[in-house]
């Protein structure tokens, strides 16, 4: 089992090669602000875990939780005050950056029905049904109001024509990946979300039921990050908008196994960039089912 610091030397590690890689692609001040951001997710990410308890802090507490998601809301704001692109949409994008995870997570975590028969299956479509609905709403909302296309958000199936061989070759790194970090109590503790054992007759049942619906709000997820985030962001923060997006979707992992908090990092950076190349959350769609049904099975398979 990984120790604490030795994860975020590992994650420093590889934002250092994506530093790399995005120096030579997009220039010496993307890449140096996407590490100075990355260090401070990291900074973020040892506090929580290894100082100061957020997550827990956090859950049931929505302004602590609007606190802790205006960190890469500001950040934002800096770099599009500091490109001179800090108007009224830019605000508005800057606003939904900083509100949206807090009132998603505070609403999908809420304890409603304690008092149902299966209290796990309900909260856990409640929070997959919150989840799904707040992911989508939320950028089609911004789209109408700003005269954007939805579509531009990264809806595009250039994917397939172009990047099926890489996922075809990543995708059994990834599931190797996951088997053997299956393994770790940390993990199998925490997946998955429904507690199956629960369900008593119908158990099978409910856990399918469950992971379609666990599915779809990784597609919804994507959509919102990879997607609306990245995109709808680009006027005001031009490729600065991927590193500012990785930062809130790494503090969404939060009270998750710490190794996947700060590896959410690394498949931010990567899957946001490689979006913005693409013009399409396609790539990012597969690998996340991928690592989510993949660990999901795994776990129960190791039980």
């Amino acid at each position: 089992m990984l120790l604490g610091w030795q994860v975020i030397v590992i994650a420093a590690g590889a934002v250092l090669g994506i530093g790399w890689w995005v120096r030579r692609t997009h220039g010496t001040r993307a890449a140096l602000v996407m590490l100075g951001l990355a260090a401070l997710t990291l900074t973020v990410v040892w506090i929580s875990y290894e100082v100061w308890p957020i997550e827990s802090l956090r859950r049931g507490n929505l302004p602590v939780g609007l606190a802790l998601f205006a960190l890469p809301a500001l950040a934002g704001s800096v770099i599009a005050w500091r490109r001179g692109s800090l108007d009224a949409r830019a605000v508005g994008y800057l606003a939904v950056l900083w509100v949206t995870p807090a009132v998603l997570l505070h609403v999908s975590q809420l304890r409603l029905f304690d008092d149902a028969s299966d209290p796990s299956f309900s909260h856990s479509l409640w929070w997959a049904g919150v989840t799904l609905s707040i992911y989508v709403a939320v950028p089609i909302a911004y789209a109408r109001i700003t005269g954007q296309s939805v579509r531009s958000y990264g809806l595009s199936l250039k994917f397939v024509r172009s990047e099926a061989t890489f996922i075809a070759l990543i995708a059994p790194a990834i599931i190797v990946l996951v088997w053997l970090i299956s393994s770790d109590e940390r993990f199998q503790r925490t997946y998955p979300f429904y507690d199956f054992e629960s369900g008593g007759d119908s158990a099978v049942t409910k856990l399918v039921i469950f992971e379609l619906a666990y599915g779809a709000t990784f597609v919804a997820l994507e959509f919102f990050f990879r997607g609306f985030l990245v995109f709808a962001g680009q006027p005001a923060l031009g490729v600065h908008a991927v590193p500012v997006m990785a930062f809130a979707y790494c503090l969404i992992h939060l009270g998750k196994p710490m190794p996947e908090c700060a590896s959410s990092l690394i498949g931010g950076l990567i899957l946001g960039y490689l979006a913005l190349k693409l013009r399409s959350i396609a790539a990012g769609v597969v690998a996340h089912l991928t690592m989510a049904w993949g660990m999901d099975a795994f776990v129960i398979g190791r039980r």
